[in-house]
C-alpha cells in the first residue's frame, strides 16, 4: 500500500493538459475495501496552512477522491473555495481521472460564484467560488486544488479530518513562523501527531470510516474529527484555555463608542410606571427581541463584533450579536449589567469544553448575573442557572417570553465572555413539566361506533413557542386546512366542525386550541360489538421503530412530558367488555403511564409520556426503541364495547 506522505508547499504545476503529480500519485493507490458500500474514497486530502508574522495566513487545500458511484458522490466533488473582504482564493482549479487515464481539467467557464450563508445573512461579504468536477464519471479520480489568502480576525480556525464518506489519508500542516500556537482536537484517539514543535505541527490520519448519515444525529462538527488552531503571530496571546477565549474575544465583542441616540430616552419610556426590575427587564426585553427585526448585515470583522447600540437603536434591525449588544446597554440603564454569552447552538455547531477556541460559536446571547434581591423573581426561570446565578437571555427569539430560551440554546456550552476572563458554562435544559403538552377529549359515541369529539390543547415552555411561531401570519382558509389534517388522522371518515385559538398574539401567552370534530371512532365490528382505539389522539396508524441498529446517537428534543385525559361517554345499554390493566414503563429515559377507569356510562382513560434525556446514545438505542415501542402498542390498543347484560 503506498502512502501518500506529500508535502503540498513542494509539489510543482502541471501542464493544462495532465493531472498533477500529487493526483497521479493519488491514482495508484490501491484502496483495498475501504470503498465498499460508499459512493466514493477521499484517496488524499492535504491541507497546508501557514500565517505570517503580519498574521495573515495561506492555505492549500488539495484532495483526490475515488469515484464509486457518480450519481451520489456528486455531492463530494465541488471544489469550494470561501472568501471575503478579508480573504481570497487565489487560485482553484479541478482535474478528473477517468479509468482509461484521460485527464479533464477545469477551465474559467466552470467556475461559479454564489453567495455564502444566504439563507441567513440578508447582507454578506461572504461568498463561494465553486467548480464542478467535469468529466466524473465512475471510477474516476476526481482531484481539486484551492489556494486562498487572508486574515482572521478570530486568529482561530477549525479543519474537518473526517467526512461523510471513507477517507485513506489526510493530513494536516500549521506552521505558525514566530509568535504561538496552540492547537486542539474533539477527538485525538483517532489521529496520529507526526510531527510537533511550538510553532508547528503534522497531523495525520489514515484509513478512517466515513461518518454515516442518520437522522436526527449531533452535528458533524462534533461527530467527525476536528482539529482547531488558535494562534498569534505576534506575541503569546494564542488561545490555549477557555478563559484565554473569553478574554480575548471582549474587547472585539465592544462595539466603537458612539453617542446615545435615543436608548435612555427609549429606557424611560419602557419602564416608565413600572417599580419592580422583573417587569423593567420584561418590557426592554420585549422591545428587543420584537421591535428590532432580525436581520444579519456581516462584512469583515461584522461576522465576530456588534455593530454599535445606537446604530441597531436607529435602524431597527440588527443580528443576534447587535440585538444582544442593544439589549445589555439598556439592561444598564436600569442598574444590570449583562456579558456577551457566544453559543454553539444545539444541531449546528455545539462547543467541545476538550476545544478551547472562538472558531467554533454560532451565535450570541446575553449572560445576566442576577443580584440577590432579584433571584426570587427569575428563580422559577427555565432560563436560570441557580448555581451560577445567571440568567440567559436570547432577544433573537421573538416568540420565547423572557426566563425561557429557544430550544437551540438549551443544553448546550457557552462561552461568557468577560472583560478578564472567560468561563464555559452549560446552558441549563428545562425540566419535562416545564416543556409539556397538555390535550383534554370528550367524545359522545353512537350505538353505531360514530360520535362527536371535543378537543382542548394547552402548550408549554418551547411547545408553546413553536405553536407562536407556526401560526403567525396564517390565514383563516390555512388554519382551517390544518385542521382538518389533523382530524383526519384521528378517525375514520372525519369531519371537522370549528376551532378557535386564543394567546396567538403575545408570546407571553399561553395558546389554547380549541376545536371539535365528528367520525366513525370503530375500527372494526364483531356481531352486536365494535372496537375502538381510545387514545385516538395518537392517531389511527401509529409506526413502530425500526429493528435497524443507529451508529451515531439519537437527539430526540429537550425533555417533555404530553398529558392526555380522555373522557368518553359511551352509548346508552352498551360498555366496555374488559378494561385494560394500567399500564406503566419506567426507564432512563423516562415513564409511561396509561390507565383506564370507568364510572356509569363514562370510560376514562389517561395518559402521561415523559421523556427525561434529550440524547440517546447508539449503544442504549435498542433500549430506548424499546421504551417507544412500548408507548406505541399501548396507544393503538383497542377496546370493544358491546351490549350489556339485561
Amino acid at each position: 500500500m503506498l502512502l501518500l506522505a506529500l508535502c503540498p508547499a513542494t509539489l510543482s504545476a502541471a501542464p493544462a493538459s495532465s493531472a498533477p503529480d500529487w493526483l497521479m500519485v493519488a491514482n495508484r493507490v490501491d484502496l483495498g475495501r475501504l470503498g465498499d458500500g460508499s459512493a466514493a474514497v477521499v484517496v488524499g486530502q492535504w491541507t497546508n496552512f501557514s500565517v505570517d508574522a503580519a498574521g495573515e495566513f495561506t492555505m492549500t487545500k488539495r484532495c483526490a477522491i475515488r469515484v464509486l458511484h457518480l450519481k451520489p458522490a456528486e455531492k463530494y466533488l465541488d471544489a469550494v473555495g470561501y472568501e471575503n473582504n478579508d480573504t481570497k482564493v487565489t487560485s482553484i482549479e479541478t482535474w478528473a481521472i477517468d479509468p482509461a487515464g484521460h485527464v479533464t481539467q477545469s477551465s474559467k467557464k466552470d467556475l461559479n460564484i454564489v453567495a455564502a450563508y444566504a439563507e441567513f445573512e440578508m447582507y454578506s461579504d461572504n461568498r463561494a467560488k465553486v467548480i464542478e468536477a467535469p468529466g466524473a464519471q465512475d471510477g474516476s479520480l476526481v482531484g481539486y486544488e484551492v489556494v486562498s489568502h487572508g486574515r482572521i480576525p478570530i486568529k482561530g480556525e477549525a479543519f474537518p479530518l473526517e467526512r461523510e464518506i471513507p477517507i485513506h489519508q489526510a493530513e494536516l500542516h500549521l506552521s505558525v513562523p514566530s509568535g504561538s500556537m496552540h492547537w486542539f482536537s474533539n477527538h485525538p484517539d483517532r489521529m496520529e501527531v507526526v510531527e510537533q514543535s511550538e510553532r508547528s505541527a503534522t497531523i495525520r490520519v489514515t484509513d478512517r470510516p466515513g461518518i454515516p448519515d442518520e437522522p436526527s444525529a449531533p452535528p458533524a462538527s462534533s461527530l467527525a474529527l476536528e482539529v482547531v488552531v488558535n494562534y498569534d503571530p505576534q506575541g503569546a496571546s494564542a488561545i490555549k484555555s477557555w478563559d484565554d477565549a473569553g478574554r480575548i474575544y471582549h474587547p472585539i465583542s465592544v462595539p466603537a463608542e458612539k453617542p446615545d441616540t435615543g436608548i435612555s430616552a427609549q429606557v424611560d419610556t419602557l419602564i416608565s410606571g413600572k417599580t419592580d426590575p422583573l417587569s423593567k427587564m420584561d418590557a426592554l426585553y420585549n422591545y428587543v427581541s420584537r421591535e428590532v427585526r432580525y436581520v444579519a448585515i456581516e462584512i469583515g470583522i461584522g461576522g465576530y463584533q456588534p455593530h454599535p447600540a445606537p446604530d441597531v437603536f436607529k435602524n431597527k434591525y440588527g443580528d443576534c450579536k447587535d440585538k444582544a449588544t442593544l439589549l445589555m446597554t439598556m439592561l444598564d440603564r436600569i442598574g444590570l449589567h449583562g456579558y456577551p454569552a457566544l453559543v454553539g447552538t444545539r444541531g449546528d455547531v455545539e462547543a467541545d469544553p476538550k476545544v478551547p477556541t472562538l472558531a467554533t460559536f454560532d451565535h450570541f446571547i446575553v449572560a445576566l448575573p442576577v443580584p440577590a434581591s432579584l433571584r426570587p423573581a427569575v428563580e422559577r426561570f427555565p432560563a436560570y442557572d441557580a448555581q451560577a446565578q445567571i440568567l440567559w437571555i436570547d432577544p433573537t427569539s421573538e416568540f420565547d417570553p423572557l426566563g425561557q430560551l429557544p430550544e437551540m440554546d438549551q443544553g448546550v456550552f457557552s462561552l461568557i465572555s468577560y472583560p478578564d476572563h472567560g468561563e464555559l458554562r452549560r446552558i441549563p435544559e428545562p425540566s419535562p413539566v416545564e416543556n409539556r403538552i397538555e390535550y383534554n377529549a370528550h367524545v359522545r359515541l353512537q350505538p353505531d361506533g360514530t360520535g362527536n369529539a371535543e378537543v382542548e390543547v394547552k402548550y408549554w415552555g418551547t411547545h408553546n413557542s413553536d405553536r407562536h411561531a407556526y401560526y403567525r401570519g396564517r390565514s383563516e382558509e390555512n388554519m382551517r386546512k390544518i385542521f382538518e389534517n389533523r382530524v383526519a388522522q384521528y378517525v375514520n371518515q372525519g369531519t371537522f366542525r370549528q376551532a378557535s385559538i386564543s394567546g396567538v398574539e403575545d408570546s407571553r401567552e399561553q395558546i389554547t386550541e380549541k376545536y371539535s370534530f365528528s367520525g366513525d371512532f370503530s375500527t372494526a365490528s364483531s356481531g352486536d360489538s365494535w372496537f375502538f382505539q381510545p387514545l385516538f389522539l395518537s392517531g389511527i396508524a401509529v409506526p413502530e421503530y425500526g429493528p435497524r441498529p443507529r451508529q451515531l446517537p439519537l437527539d430526540i428534543g429537550t425533555p417533555e412530558q404530553i398529558l392526555v385525559k380522555y373522557t368518553v361517554e359511551l352509548p346508552a345499554g352498551m360498555g366496555i367488555a374488559r378494561l385494560p390493566e394500567k399500564t406503566q414503563i419506567q426507564s432512563e429515559f423516562g415513564e409511561i403511564e396509561i390507565q383506564y377507569a370507568v364510572s356509569g356510562n363514562v370510560l376514562s382513560a389517561t395518559q402521561t409520556l415523559t421523556y427525561v434525556q434529550s440524547r440517546i446514545p447508539p449503544e442504549k438505542y435498542p433500549e430506548f426503541r424499546d421504551f417507544e415501542t412500548g408507548n406505541l402498542r399501548a396507544e393503538k390498543l383497542r377496546l370493544r364495547v358491546a351490549k350489556l347484560a339485561p
